[in-house]
Protein backbone atom coordinates (compact mmCIF):
# COMPACT_ATOMS: atom_id res chain seq x y z
CA UNK A 1 0.00 0.00 0.00
CA UNK A 2 1.66 3.54 -0.67
CA UNK A 3 1.46 6.20 2.03
CA UNK A 4 1.44 10.06 1.55
CA UNK A 5 3.79 11.92 3.70
CA UNK A 6 2.64 14.01 6.28
CA UNK A 7 3.62 17.88 5.03
CA UNK A 8 6.56 19.25 6.18
CA UNK A 9 5.50 21.91 9.32
CA UNK A 10 5.81 25.19 9.24
CA UNK A 11 9.17 25.59 10.30
CA UNK A 12 10.32 23.91 7.32
CA UNK A 13 8.71 25.78 4.94
CA UNK A 14 9.57 29.22 6.19
CA UNK A 15 13.46 27.58 6.02
CA UNK A 16 13.73 27.80 9.82
CA UNK A 17 15.93 24.83 11.11
CA UNK A 18 13.82 22.46 13.29
CA UNK A 19 15.11 21.03 16.79
CA UNK A 20 14.76 17.57 17.85
CA UNK A 21 11.68 18.01 19.42
CA UNK A 22 10.77 19.59 16.39
CA UNK A 23 11.72 16.51 14.21
CA UNK A 24 10.32 13.64 16.35
CA UNK A 25 7.16 15.02 16.85
CA UNK A 26 6.92 14.29 12.59
CA UNK A 27 8.26 11.33 12.87
CA UNK A 28 5.49 10.45 15.26
CA UNK A 29 3.10 12.30 13.54
CA UNK A 30 4.31 10.03 10.15
CA UNK A 31 4.00 6.79 12.54
CA UNK A 32 0.62 7.54 13.66
CA UNK A 33 -0.85 8.32 10.25
CA UNK A 34 0.69 4.85 8.83
CA UNK A 35 -0.82 3.18 11.76
CA UNK A 36 -4.19 4.80 10.94
CA UNK A 37 -4.17 3.94 7.80
CA UNK A 38 -3.80 0.60 7.88
CA UNK A 39 -6.16 0.27 10.25
CA UNK A 40 -8.64 2.14 7.48
CA UNK A 41 -7.84 -0.46 5.45
CA UNK A 42 -8.17 -3.93 7.72
CA UNK A 43 -11.46 -2.46 8.65
CA UNK A 44 -12.43 -1.86 4.58
CA UNK A 45 -11.15 -4.96 3.81
CA UNK A 46 -13.37 -6.74 7.11
CA UNK A 47 -16.46 -5.00 5.93
CA UNK A 48 -15.80 -6.40 2.32
CA UNK A 49 -15.26 -10.21 3.52
CA UNK A 50 -18.89 -9.83 5.54
CA UNK A 51 -20.41 -7.64 2.59
CA UNK A 52 -19.22 -10.42 0.02
CA UNK A 53 -20.70 -13.24 2.02
CA UNK A 54 -23.81 -11.76 3.06
CA UNK A 55 -24.29 -11.01 -1.13
CA UNK A 56 -23.26 -14.42 -1.86
CA UNK A 57 -20.24 -13.39 -3.48
CA UNK A 58 -17.95 -16.36 -1.98
CA UNK A 59 -17.15 -20.00 -1.87
CA UNK A 60 -17.75 -22.69 0.27
CA UNK A 61 -14.85 -25.02 1.05
CA UNK A 62 -15.23 -28.58 2.83
CA UNK A 63 -12.28 -29.41 4.74
CA UNK A 64 -10.46 -31.14 7.75
CA UNK A 65 -12.02 -28.84 10.07
CA UNK A 66 -15.35 -28.23 8.39
CA UNK A 67 -17.12 -25.59 6.49
CA UNK A 68 -15.22 -22.38 5.54
CA UNK A 69 -15.79 -19.66 3.26
CA UNK A 70 -13.35 -17.99 0.82
CA UNK A 71 -14.12 -14.77 -0.43
CA UNK A 72 -12.34 -12.77 -3.34
CA UNK A 73 -8.43 -11.43 -1.81
CA UNK A 74 -8.18 -7.72 -1.51
CA UNK A 75 -5.16 -6.26 -2.46
CA UNK A 76 -4.30 -2.44 -2.22
CA UNK A 77 -6.74 -0.47 -0.39
CA UNK A 78 -6.59 3.38 -1.87
CA UNK A 79 -7.91 5.53 0.59
CA UNK A 80 -9.38 8.11 -1.49
CA UNK A 81 -11.23 10.08 -2.08
CA UNK A 82 -12.65 7.82 -3.40
CA UNK A 83 -11.74 4.79 -1.78
CA UNK A 84 -11.23 1.53 -3.94
CA UNK A 85 -9.69 -1.35 -3.39
CA UNK A 86 -8.38 -3.95 -5.85
CA UNK A 87 -9.71 -7.39 -6.43
CA UNK A 88 -8.87 -10.78 -7.04
CA UNK A 89 -11.30 -12.50 -8.70
CA UNK A 90 -12.72 -15.60 -7.71
CA UNK A 91 -12.26 -19.07 -10.07
CA UNK A 92 -15.61 -18.52 -12.01
CA UNK A 93 -16.14 -14.82 -11.31
CA UNK A 94 -16.82 -12.20 -13.62
CA UNK A 95 -16.09 -8.11 -12.82
CA UNK A 96 -20.12 -8.07 -13.40
CA UNK A 97 -21.02 -9.92 -10.54
CA UNK A 98 -19.73 -7.29 -8.41
CA UNK A 99 -22.63 -4.43 -9.83
CA UNK A 100 -25.46 -6.88 -11.33
CA UNK A 101 -28.54 -6.54 -9.67
CA UNK A 102 -28.82 -5.32 -6.65
CA UNK A 103 -25.05 -6.32 -5.13
CA UNK A 104 -23.33 -2.93 -6.46
CA UNK A 105 -25.53 -0.90 -4.27
CA UNK A 106 -25.47 -2.96 -1.09
CA UNK A 107 -21.61 -3.63 -1.32
CA UNK A 108 -21.49 0.20 -1.86
CA UNK A 109 -23.73 0.86 1.09
CA UNK A 110 -21.52 -1.53 3.23
CA UNK A 111 -17.94 0.53 2.55
CA UNK A 112 -20.47 3.45 3.20
CA UNK A 113 -20.67 4.47 -0.30
CA UNK A 114 -23.83 5.53 -2.78
CA UNK A 115 -22.50 3.16 -5.64
CA UNK A 116 -20.01 0.82 -7.26
CA UNK A 117 -17.65 1.33 -10.27
CA UNK A 118 -15.42 -1.74 -11.55
CA UNK A 119 -12.17 -1.38 -13.53
CA UNK A 120 -10.25 -3.77 -15.15
CA UNK A 121 -6.42 -3.70 -13.49
CA UNK A 122 -5.00 -6.99 -15.53
CA UNK A 123 -5.41 -10.77 -15.28
CA UNK A 124 -8.16 -11.72 -12.15
CA UNK A 125 -7.46 -8.52 -10.56
CA UNK A 126 -9.95 -5.65 -10.78
CA UNK A 127 -10.54 -2.70 -9.14
CA UNK A 128 -13.48 -1.80 -7.04
CA UNK A 129 -14.50 2.07 -6.81
CA UNK A 130 -16.89 3.67 -4.19
CA UNK A 131 -18.82 6.15 -5.30
CA UNK A 132 -19.50 8.61 -2.66
CA UNK A 133 -22.34 10.32 -4.76
CA UNK A 134 -25.16 9.46 -7.12
CA UNK A 135 -22.52 10.00 -10.61
CA UNK A 136 -25.82 10.85 -12.62
CA UNK A 137 -27.09 13.78 -10.15
CA UNK A 138 -25.74 16.56 -12.37
CA UNK A 139 -26.64 16.58 -15.69
CA UNK A 140 -24.98 18.05 -18.52
CA UNK A 141 -25.74 19.81 -21.73
CA UNK A 142 -26.14 18.64 -25.28
CA UNK A 143 -23.53 20.45 -27.04
CA UNK A 144 -23.87 22.14 -30.80
CA UNK A 145 -23.45 18.18 -32.21
CA UNK A 146 -24.93 17.39 -35.65
CA UNK A 147 -24.21 14.02 -37.62
CA UNK A 148 -23.61 14.49 -41.21
CA UNK A 149 -24.39 11.29 -42.34
CA UNK A 150 -26.28 8.63 -40.36
CA UNK A 151 -23.65 5.72 -40.28
CA UNK A 152 -22.00 8.46 -37.70
CA UNK A 153 -23.39 8.19 -33.93
CA UNK A 154 -25.56 10.85 -32.18
CA UNK A 155 -25.05 11.22 -28.49
CA UNK A 156 -27.49 9.30 -26.02
CA UNK A 157 -26.06 9.36 -22.78
CA UNK A 158 -23.82 8.97 -20.25
CA UNK A 159 -23.37 5.81 -17.91
CA UNK A 160 -22.73 5.94 -14.60
CA UNK A 161 -19.05 5.35 -14.71
CA UNK A 162 -18.60 8.47 -16.61
CA UNK A 163 -18.76 7.00 -20.41
CA UNK A 164 -20.17 8.91 -23.07
CA UNK A 165 -22.75 6.19 -25.08
CA UNK A 166 -23.67 6.69 -28.72
CA UNK A 167 -26.00 5.01 -30.93
CA UNK A 168 -25.57 4.96 -35.77
CA UNK A 169 -28.86 4.31 -36.65
CA UNK A 170 -27.30 2.26 -39.46
CA UNK A 171 -27.08 -0.05 -36.23
CA UNK A 172 -30.18 -2.76 -36.87
CA UNK A 173 -32.99 -2.05 -34.42
CA UNK A 174 -35.91 -0.09 -34.03
CA UNK A 175 -35.86 2.04 -30.79
CA UNK A 176 -38.28 2.83 -28.02
CA UNK A 177 -38.80 5.36 -24.96
CA UNK A 178 -41.14 5.60 -22.18
CA UNK A 179 -41.81 7.78 -18.95
CA UNK A 180 -44.60 9.61 -17.72
CA UNK A 181 -45.25 13.47 -18.06
CA UNK A 182 -42.13 15.31 -17.11
CA UNK A 183 -39.48 12.15 -16.88
CA UNK A 184 -37.70 13.52 -19.88
CA UNK A 185 -38.41 11.38 -22.55
CA UNK A 186 -39.31 14.13 -25.29
CA UNK A 187 -36.63 16.02 -24.78
CA UNK A 188 -34.51 12.99 -25.13
CA UNK A 189 -35.85 12.52 -29.00
CA UNK A 190 -35.35 16.04 -29.46
CA UNK A 191 -32.12 15.97 -28.81
CA UNK A 192 -31.71 12.75 -31.04
CA UNK A 193 -33.66 14.60 -33.69
CA UNK A 194 -31.66 18.08 -33.32
CA UNK A 195 -28.21 15.91 -34.54
CA UNK A 196 -30.05 13.29 -37.28
CA UNK A 197 -31.78 16.69 -38.84
CA UNK A 198 -28.55 17.98 -40.71
CA UNK A 199 -27.55 14.46 -41.91
CA UNK A 200 -27.70 14.59 -46.05
CA UNK A 201 -28.86 10.89 -45.93
CA UNK A 202 -31.85 10.65 -43.36
CA UNK A 203 -35.01 12.02 -43.79
CA UNK A 204 -37.31 12.51 -40.23
CA UNK A 205 -40.64 11.42 -41.06
CA UNK A 206 -43.85 10.11 -38.75
CA UNK A 207 -46.65 11.00 -37.12
CA UNK A 208 -46.98 13.26 -33.92
CA UNK A 209 -50.71 14.07 -32.42
CA UNK A 210 -48.98 16.90 -30.17
CA UNK A 211 -47.13 18.78 -32.93
CA UNK A 212 -44.15 19.81 -30.83
CA UNK A 213 -41.67 17.21 -31.56
CA UNK A 214 -42.78 17.83 -35.52
CA UNK A 215 -44.52 19.70 -37.56
CA UNK A 216 -43.60 23.50 -37.90
CA UNK A 217 -40.37 23.48 -36.05
CA UNK A 218 -39.67 21.49 -39.66
CA UNK A 219 -40.95 24.31 -41.79
CA UNK A 220 -38.65 24.68 -44.27
CA UNK A 221 -36.53 21.27 -44.32
CA UNK A 222 -36.75 18.51 -46.73
CA UNK A 223 -38.33 16.58 -43.73
CA UNK A 224 -41.70 18.30 -43.39
CA UNK A 225 -43.86 16.70 -46.11
CA UNK A 226 -43.28 13.44 -44.83
CA UNK A 227 -44.88 14.44 -41.56
CA UNK A 228 -48.01 14.64 -39.88
CA UNK A 229 -49.54 16.49 -37.03
CA UNK A 230 -52.42 17.25 -34.76
CA UNK A 231 -55.81 15.77 -34.21
CA UNK A 232 -58.13 17.68 -36.34
CA UNK A 233 -57.52 14.63 -39.32
CA UNK A 234 -56.70 11.32 -37.98
CA UNK A 235 -57.25 9.91 -41.17
CA UNK A 236 -54.26 11.49 -42.63
CA UNK A 237 -52.04 10.22 -40.17
CA UNK A 238 -52.95 6.46 -41.32
CA UNK A 239 -52.22 7.92 -44.53
CA UNK A 240 -48.94 9.07 -43.97
CA UNK A 241 -47.96 5.68 -42.53
CA UNK A 242 -49.40 3.76 -45.61
CA UNK A 243 -46.84 6.35 -48.20
CA UNK A 244 -44.23 5.19 -46.00
CA UNK A 245 -45.05 1.37 -45.94
CA UNK A 246 -45.38 1.96 -50.29
CA UNK A 247 -41.95 3.17 -50.08
CA UNK A 248 -40.65 1.18 -47.90
CA UNK A 249 -42.28 -1.56 -50.46
CA UNK A 250 -41.12 0.38 -53.40
CA UNK A 251 -37.36 -0.02 -51.84
CA UNK A 252 -37.58 -3.84 -51.21
CA UNK A 253 -38.45 -4.91 -54.68
CA UNK A 254 -35.38 -2.63 -55.87
CA UNK A 255 -32.70 -3.97 -53.77
CA UNK A 256 -29.86 -4.15 -55.24
CA UNK A 257 -28.45 -7.92 -56.78
CA UNK A 258 -26.29 -9.79 -54.11
CA UNK A 259 -27.22 -7.81 -51.16
CA UNK A 260 -30.02 -8.33 -48.70
CA UNK A 261 -30.60 -4.82 -47.36
CA UNK A 262 -30.27 -1.04 -48.58
CA UNK A 263 -27.71 1.03 -47.70
CA UNK A 264 -28.62 5.03 -46.64
CA UNK A 265 -27.48 7.41 -49.86
CA UNK A 266 -28.46 11.11 -49.91
CA UNK A 267 -30.61 9.71 -52.87
CA UNK A 268 -32.32 6.98 -51.08
CA UNK A 269 -32.03 8.06 -47.40
CA UNK A 270 -32.67 6.34 -43.99
CA UNK A 271 -35.80 7.30 -43.19
CA UNK A 272 -36.01 7.90 -39.28
CA UNK A 273 -40.20 7.24 -38.53
CA UNK A 274 -40.97 9.18 -35.28
CA UNK A 275 -43.92 7.97 -33.40
CA UNK A 276 -44.71 10.75 -30.73
CA UNK A 277 -47.58 9.29 -28.23
CA UNK A 278 -48.53 6.67 -30.48
CA UNK A 279 -50.75 5.09 -27.85
CA UNK A 280 -52.99 8.63 -27.85
CA UNK A 281 -52.70 8.41 -31.31
CA UNK A 282 -54.22 5.21 -31.19
CA UNK A 283 -56.82 6.19 -29.36
CA UNK A 284 -57.60 8.91 -30.65
CA UNK A 285 -58.31 6.72 -34.03
CA UNK A 286 -60.50 3.72 -32.69
CA UNK A 287 -63.19 6.86 -31.23
CA UNK A 288 -63.96 7.70 -34.92
CA UNK A 289 -66.95 6.84 -36.95
CA UNK A 290 -66.75 2.92 -38.06
CA UNK A 291 -66.21 3.09 -41.95
CA UNK A 292 -68.79 1.82 -44.70
CA UNK A 293 -68.84 -2.41 -44.59
CA UNK A 294 -65.53 -3.91 -45.25
CA UNK A 295 -63.39 -0.92 -44.86
CA UNK A 296 -60.97 -0.80 -42.18
CA UNK A 297 -61.06 1.94 -39.35
CA UNK A 298 -58.37 4.18 -38.95
CA UNK A 299 -56.85 2.43 -36.04
CA UNK A 300 -56.63 -0.47 -38.04
CA UNK A 301 -54.65 1.17 -40.83
CA UNK A 302 -52.54 2.69 -38.42
CA UNK A 303 -52.04 0.02 -36.42
CA UNK A 304 -51.22 -2.74 -40.29
CA UNK A 305 -48.49 -0.20 -41.41
CA UNK A 306 -46.85 0.55 -38.17
CA UNK A 307 -46.18 -3.34 -37.79
CA UNK A 308 -45.31 -3.24 -41.54
CA UNK A 309 -42.45 -0.49 -40.57
CA UNK A 310 -41.53 -2.44 -37.65
CA UNK A 311 -41.16 -6.14 -39.01
CA UNK A 312 -39.69 -5.49 -42.48
CA UNK A 313 -37.99 -1.77 -42.06
CA UNK A 314 -34.73 -2.48 -41.40
CA UNK A 315 -33.83 -3.94 -44.49
CA UNK A 316 -35.11 -0.80 -46.39
CA UNK A 317 -33.18 1.43 -44.08
CA UNK A 318 -36.24 2.28 -41.97
CA UNK A 319 -36.03 2.96 -38.29
CA UNK A 320 -39.05 3.72 -36.08
CA UNK A 321 -39.05 5.62 -32.73
CA UNK A 322 -41.81 5.12 -30.95
CA UNK A 323 -42.68 7.47 -27.71
CA UNK A 324 -45.58 6.18 -25.13
CA UNK A 325 -45.92 6.83 -21.09
CA UNK A 326 -46.12 2.75 -20.51
CA UNK A 327 -45.53 -0.10 -23.15
CA UNK A 328 -48.50 -2.01 -22.80
CA UNK A 329 -49.40 -4.31 -25.00
CA UNK A 330 -52.77 -3.28 -25.78
CA UNK A 331 -51.16 0.35 -26.23
CA UNK A 332 -48.62 -0.47 -28.85
CA UNK A 333 -50.10 -2.41 -30.92
CA UNK A 334 -49.36 -5.49 -29.34
CA UNK A 335 -46.72 -7.99 -28.09
CA UNK A 336 -45.50 -8.21 -31.35
CA UNK A 337 -44.76 -4.82 -32.14
CA UNK A 338 -43.65 -4.24 -28.70
CA UNK A 339 -41.13 -7.43 -29.18
CA UNK A 340 -39.64 -5.28 -32.13
CA UNK A 341 -37.86 -2.73 -30.29
CA UNK A 342 -33.99 -3.61 -29.94
CA UNK A 343 -33.07 -0.04 -28.18
CA UNK A 344 -35.19 0.19 -25.18
CA UNK A 345 -35.10 3.71 -22.98
CA UNK A 346 -36.95 3.74 -19.90
CA UNK A 347 -37.68 7.56 -18.05
CA UNK A 348 -39.91 7.73 -14.70
CA UNK A 349 -41.84 5.35 -15.04
CA UNK A 350 -43.71 2.15 -12.35
CA UNK A 351 -41.94 -1.48 -12.16
CA UNK A 352 -44.41 -3.11 -13.83
CA UNK A 353 -43.85 -1.09 -17.01
CA UNK A 354 -40.05 -0.99 -16.40
CA UNK A 355 -40.28 -4.96 -16.39
CA UNK A 356 -42.96 -4.56 -19.71
CA UNK A 357 -40.52 -3.15 -21.86
CA UNK A 358 -36.84 -4.69 -20.02
CA UNK A 359 -37.76 -7.69 -19.05
CA UNK A 360 -38.13 -9.80 -15.95
CA UNK A 361 -34.49 -8.75 -15.12
CA UNK A 362 -35.06 -5.27 -14.64
CA UNK A 363 -38.01 -5.91 -11.81
CA UNK A 364 -35.50 -5.53 -9.13
CA UNK A 365 -34.81 -1.84 -10.35
CA UNK A 366 -38.10 -0.92 -10.41
CA UNK A 367 -38.76 0.69 -6.69
CA UNK A 368 -36.01 3.03 -7.00
CA UNK A 369 -36.56 4.09 -10.68
CA UNK A 370 -40.10 4.95 -10.42
CA UNK A 371 -38.88 8.28 -8.83
CA UNK A 372 -36.33 9.28 -10.77
CA UNK A 373 -35.23 12.31 -11.62
CA UNK A 374 -35.89 13.88 -15.03
CA UNK A 375 -33.00 13.03 -17.60
CA UNK A 376 -32.33 9.89 -15.65
CA UNK A 377 -32.92 6.65 -17.73
CA UNK A 378 -32.26 2.86 -18.16
CA UNK A 379 -31.22 1.46 -21.17
CA UNK A 380 -31.34 -1.83 -22.62
CA UNK A 381 -30.65 -3.73 -25.99
CA UNK A 382 -27.93 -3.99 -28.75
CA UNK A 383 -25.87 -6.19 -26.92
CA UNK A 384 -25.94 -3.82 -23.36
CA UNK A 385 -27.58 -5.25 -20.31
CA UNK A 386 -29.82 -2.87 -18.51
CA UNK A 387 -28.04 0.05 -16.82
CA UNK A 388 -28.66 3.75 -15.76
CA UNK A 389 -27.42 6.96 -17.70
CA UNK A 390 -28.49 10.43 -17.43
CA UNK A 391 -29.40 11.80 -20.84
CA UNK A 392 -27.82 15.10 -21.96
CA UNK A 393 -30.43 18.05 -22.08
CA UNK A 394 -30.49 20.36 -24.79
CA UNK A 395 -32.29 23.03 -23.20
CA UNK A 396 -36.00 24.82 -23.62
CA UNK A 397 -38.38 23.91 -26.31
CA UNK A 398 -36.70 27.49 -27.93
CA UNK A 399 -33.78 26.22 -28.02
CA UNK A 400 -34.98 23.02 -29.99
CA UNK A 401 -36.73 25.18 -32.64
CA UNK A 402 -33.75 27.34 -32.90
CA UNK A 403 -31.47 24.23 -33.44
CA UNK A 404 -33.25 22.76 -36.19
CA UNK A 405 -34.08 26.32 -37.91
CA UNK A 406 -30.33 26.29 -37.88
CA UNK A 407 -29.09 23.01 -38.55
CA UNK A 408 -32.34 21.27 -40.35
CA UNK A 409 -31.20 20.20 -43.88
CA UNK A 410 -32.98 23.00 -46.29
CA UNK A 411 -35.72 22.06 -48.86
CA UNK A 412 -34.19 23.36 -52.29
CA UNK A 413 -36.75 26.78 -52.34
CA UNK A 414 -36.36 27.50 -48.61
CA UNK A 415 -34.01 30.17 -46.99
CA UNK A 416 -31.52 28.90 -44.77
CA UNK A 417 -31.73 29.89 -40.86
CA UNK A 418 -34.92 31.66 -39.23
CA UNK A 419 -37.16 30.79 -36.17
CA UNK A 420 -39.14 28.05 -36.31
Amino acid sequence: MSLHHVPPTDGHRTGRTRGPAAFLAARRAQREYEASVLTFAHAVKGEFREACQGLGLCQYVSVASGLTVRTPRVGEVRVGPPLSLTVELMAGQEPTDFTKKENGARLAHSLGGHGLRVESVAGRWVRLVVLDRDPLADGFTLPHHTVPTVGEQVLIGRSEDGTTLGHAFVEPGHLAAQGGTGGGKTAFLSGLLAQLGAADDVLVAGSDITGLLLGRVWDGTVHREHQTVGTHDIAAHAAQLERLVADMDHRLEHIPSRRDHITPTPTTPMIVVVLEEFPGLLRAADALPKPGKGQPTAGERIRSAVLRLLSEGRKAAFRVIMLAQRFEATAVAGGYARDQFALRVSFRVPADSLVMLHGEDARHLGAEHANAAPGVAYLSGLGRDCERIRVPHLGDYGDYCDRIARDGRRAPDSPAGGAA
